[in-house]
């Protein structure tokens, strides 16, 4: 949840530092940055163990792999960029060819995650399509804004997968 609550927050500051005036941004676009792919990949680590061992389901685990590596790399790029301006071109083209891939597994790890025997209390096919709608709009890179207000969503009803799987596993077994 606590992603959901911050990406909202790092677009908009996003596009606040991106002035030339503002001192310092270049610290606070890297911590934001290094926020991001720090909170991503946990989140997303979670979610593949809870696949793993409540599920027993592996099917997604490239598909999850893969978006925590672009994850990585799109970060490292970005906060390089800040530091590397000569390379800024480069690094931007780079990243938007990231962008377009994340968008993309992301779309087939919605699609995939929908063979999930279990329906998570009736949350998978909600949060499937959200991710499927969220990859489609990061996929575009156009309507990338869209794809964090959806991912936000998404990142909600993650949590609240999340917290129904801790109190099933809290409920004493009926035997």
């Amino acid at each position: 949840m606590s992603s959901a609550l911050l990406s909202i927050p790092f677009l908009i500051l996003s596009y606040y530092f991106s002035r030339d005036d503002f001192p310092y941004e270049t610290y606070y676009q890297s911590a934001m940055h290094i926020t991001g792919i720090i909170i991503f990949t946990s989140v997303t680590y979670l979610l593949k163990k809870l696949l793993h061992d409540r599920h027993f389901f592996q099917d997604a685990d490239n598909y999850i792999d893969f978006l925590i590596i672009t994850n990585l790399i799109a970060g490292i790029a970005s906060t390089a960029r800040l530091y590397l301006p000569q390379w800024a071109d480069a690094l931007d083209q780079f990243s938007i060819i990231l962008i377009a891939a994340f968008g993309i597994t992301q779309v087939l790890f919605g699609f995939r995650l929908l063979k999930l025997p279990d329906n998570l209390n009736g949350m998978l096919r909600p949060y499937c399509f959200i991710t499927i709608i969220t990859g489609l709009f990061i996929s575009t890179v156009v309507l990338l804004p869209l794809g964090v207000i959806t991912g936000a969503i998404s990142d909600v009803m993650l949590g609240t997968i999340f917290f129904q799987a801790r109190e099933k596993a809290s409920e004493p077994d009926a035997r």
